[in-house]
């Protein structure tokens, strides 16, 4: 007799073994991951380590050379993974919490509710958002990990709010919906036990997304001096590589790896976001606009 497989096991197999967008987006971000986790064994020197002679171009010995302050570049790029990854995955995890709470109560409660919290993602909408940021860090005594992520996380939801609304009021006038509220179901378990899994792709999409935005927020935010000094990350090497005029100098060893390295990592999660989108799109029978 065959083992049933099980309802998530036939998500992932529907949505990421059989899409070939999806697997190239997961092996990227698994790749980056297993970097960031295992820095210490994969780096070759210490980040900060100052022993060898600046503005050294790539060879076996530092791969990616070695910027002005005679430090490996290599190393850096490593250990600059781990604040670059924690940092656009946790922030976007609180984007997409706020997102999807504000977005599945605006699209169910589609009356006065509803309207108010639209007018508010109105409002700020209007706000430049990396201004906003740019003010804010200015206010803070310190910028360290927690409340670069709580900045991020707390101005980056806005757009996922409307997409996920657009979806619920959508959801909101279907069958199984009238049938939950004649059994006495009441709204916060109809929105999340009954519509939430029913839009789970789109809600992905968008999470997918906001990574993405958070991780390219963070590196311009490091890269524009907001992060702490004291941390490396790839948007930190960019911006030590200009303030010491890696252009002037052709050190393109500098600039490259870390610029490299954020594209593609945001590529990566536009592919897995982009593939749960196609899969949704066929399966309803029309496209998906987030």
């Amino acid at each position: 007799m065959k083992n049933k497989k099980s309802d998530s096991y036939l998500l992932f197999e529907k949505y990421i073994l059989k899409n070939t967008k999806a697997k190239i987006g997961m092996a990227i971000v698994l790749f980056f991951t297993i970097v960031a986790f295992f820095a210490p064994l994969i780096a070759p020197y210490q980040p900060k380590d100052i022993s060898f002679i600046p503005w050294e171009t790539p060879s076996l010995e530092h791969v990616f050379g070695v910027n002005s302050y005679g430090q490996d570049i290599f190393s850096q790029v490593i250990y600059g993974s781990r604040i670059t990854v924690s940092v656009g995955i946790l922030a976007g995890l609180l984007t997409s919490f706020i997102g999807l709470f504000v977005g599945l109560l605006a699209g169910y409660k589609s009356g006065r509710l509803g309207e108010i919290l639209m007018r508010i993602v109105d409002v700020f909408l209007v706000v430049p958002t990396l201004a906003f940021m740019i003010v804010l860090a200015a206010f803070m005594p310190s910028m360290g990990i927690l409340n670069l992520i709580i900045i991020i996380g707390a101005l980056s939801w806005l757009w996922m709010a409307r997409s996920i609304r657009s979806q619920t009021l959508s959801e909101a006038k279907r069958e199984y919906v009238e049938a939950a509220k004649v059994q006495g179901m009441g709204s916060i378990e109809i929105m999340f036990k009954e519509i939430l899994p029913n839009i789970m792709p789109v809600v992905t999409a968008n999470m997918v997304m906001v990574i993405t935005s958070s991780i390219l927020t963070e590196a311009t935010l490091s890269f524009l001096g907001l992060g702490d000094p004291n941390l490396i990350s790839w948007g930190q090497m960019l911006s030590v590589s200009f303030e010491n005029s890696a252009i002037i100098y052709n050190a393109w060893w500098w600039m490259l790896p870390p610029g490299i390295c954020i594209v593609t990592l945001g590529f990566s999660f536009m592919l897995i976001g982009n593939s749960f989108l196609d899969i949704y799109a066929s399966d309803r029978g029309g496209a998906i606009i987030l």
